[in-house]
């Protein structure tokens, strides 16, 4: 993956990031308990955060998202038990942090360096509520 930009990097992260917000958003809504509702509504507003981030981020690059959104929402809501829809939640949380750490070494800007480095934290978080959650 070295030979693709940081630009295009960051438009695939913000089209995993939109596929997370409805993920996230389906995952609340079928919560069955207010600690899972309370946990997905924080990766619910980190996700849309995110989102937020990596569109300005890219403005300020000069460039354009793609309009698009992965399939990663699906594959979670297709799985038959919360605790599977929750795993593979954190399995996708945990690529969004590889993917920012793989743009990283790119070596970009310092502005999109902490840009970029704010969402793997709160990636980084959130994995932890998710698997504190999964443990109770």
């Amino acid at each position: 993956m070295s030979d693709l930009s940081l630009e295009s990097r960051i438009v695939t992260l913000l089209e995993a990031e939109r596929a997370g917000v409805l993920a996230a958003r389906a995952l609340l809504s079928a919560a069955e308990d207010s600690a899972e509702s309370d946990l997905m509504a924080l990766i619910l507003d980190g996700e849309r955060e995110s989102c937020q981030i990596l569109g300005r981020t890219l403005l300020k690059m000069g460039a354009r998202g793609s309009g698009q959104m992965g399939d990663f929402a699906q594959k979670v809501m297709a799985l038959p038990e919360p605790d599977q829809r929750l795993k593979l939640l954190i399995k996708g949380q945990e690529w969004v942090v590889r993917k920012i750490n793989e743009a990283l070494q790119t070596g970009p800007s310092e502005e999109v360096f902490i840009a970029l480095a704010k969402i793997r934290d709160v990636h980084d978080i959130n994995i932890g509520k998710c698997l504190e959650y999964l443990e109770k």
